[in-house]
């Protein structure tokens, strides 16, 4: 079978449904590199021919544990007046709400044979709509000295937004990794300014016309084969 075609049923193991939660804490677009270097359709796999498939539990499964074993514990051994308990108990109460809304486990599919992506929870469909409706998108943010940091967020309609890298100042790499894994899955890219012509857009609402607010970019040198791994930035 040609490599990254997943014959049969998906197998899907227990560490793919956290591979999210290892986004790396230095270097985030480096370790975002390699992991493209093991699964080209990262964070999907392919289940067959133009269908990727990506099921995964949310980040703020861990979080919500967390916050439910500190305030525990500080009910438990750190409290010593009784009227102190109320904030402790309050975030064992949130804690335990963030981790039972998070236990479900989600399933995304980007199905091109039909032109559609399909999202559910625990087996129940929440939303399935036409393929321009999900996207890769290069989030900004700017911390109090006016400095950029970038991230990359998988997005849609109904679903979701999943991070993919975590905050980077690299905006070219950042980029580059991001219309590389749009143009994998075969989905729209946006840059993080709404009007810009660094936006990819390969699916338009149905009858749409071009949008004269989205420039295309030409893409002709991207796509061109190398025999050198294009991720070796």
């Amino acid at each position: 079978a040609p490599k990254g075609w997943i014959s049969g049923p998906p197998t899907t193991s227990h560490g793919k449904l956290f591979q999210l939660w290892a986004l790396g804490l230095f270097c985030t677009e480096r370790h975002l590199a390699k992991r493209l270097k093991n699964n080209s359709f990262y964070p999907f796999t392919q289940q067959q021919p133009n269908v990727f498939v990506l099921e995964y539990y949310l980040d703020t499964l861990w979080k919500g544990m967390l916050l439910f074993v500190v305030c525990l514990f500080l009910i438990s051994f750190g409290v010593q007046k009784q009227e102190t308990w109320g904030l402790p108990a309050y975030g064992v109460g949130v804690g335990l709400w963030i981790m039972i809304s998070s236990l479900p486990r989600r399933r995304l599919v980007l199905n091109h044979t039909r032109g559609m992506y399909h999202f559910s929870i625990q087996g129940h469909t929440v939303y399935q709509g036409p393929m321009h409706l999900v996207y890769v998108r290069l989030a900004r943010s700017s911390d109090a000295y006016g400095r950029c940091f970038f991230q990359l967020v998988l997005c849609g309609y109904k679903l979701e937004p999943l991070v993919l890298v975590h905050l980077s100042e690299r905006y070219e790499q950042m980029e580059f990794l991001g219309r590389h894994i749009a143009r994998k899955l075969n989905i729209n890219y946006f840059d993080c300014l709404d009007t810009s012509y660094r936006h990819v857009v390969r699916h338009w609402p149905l009858g749409a016309a071009l949008s004269p607010g989205v420039l295309l970019r030409k893409t002709k040198a991207y796509d061109k084969p190398s025999s050198q791994s294009d991720l070796d930035v």
